[in-house]
């Protein structure tokens, strides 16, 4: 084995962070969450295209040999679905909480809005 497990899913990591600013770079136009968006289609894409070349080209065939021993390519395909899956982790948090925040300071303006009507809806005396 060339590399170890955690530093091929930090090299994974770092690959689809890279992408991330990259897409980010060449579209300033739009928000962070779109670039983020891109990097999950090119995941997507690459994943599936992945899998059916290891399930169906490379092999073995996982109807016929469940349970054996992982090849090369299948740990590499891992790897490189848990490098984006920490991605995409960090992401959720990331724009979660942007939108919580958003929430929560309208919430907090609206209250204090409300602060200066009285319960019978007349505007109280300063």
């Amino acid at each position: 084995m060339l590399f170890s497990l955690p530093l091929r899913v930090a090299c994974s990591l770092l690959a689809w962070l890279s992408l991330y600013t990259w897409f980010c770079h060449c579209y300033k136009h739009r928000n962070y969450e779109w670039s983020c968006r891109l990097v999950t289609l090119t995941h997507g894409i690459l994943a599936t295209c992945l899998s059916a070349y290891i399930g169906f080209i490379d092999g073995p065939w996982p109807m016929s040999h469940t349970g054996s021993p992982n090849t090369t390519l299948q740990v590499h395909m891992l790897c490189l679905s848990l490098g984006y899956f920490l991605f995409d982790l960090c992401c959720i948090f990331r724009f979660a909480r942007r939108k919580t925040m958003k929430k929560y300071h309208a919430w907090r303006s609206r209250r204090n809005d409300e602060l200066y009507l009285k319960t019978n809806g007349h505007l109280k005396d300063h």
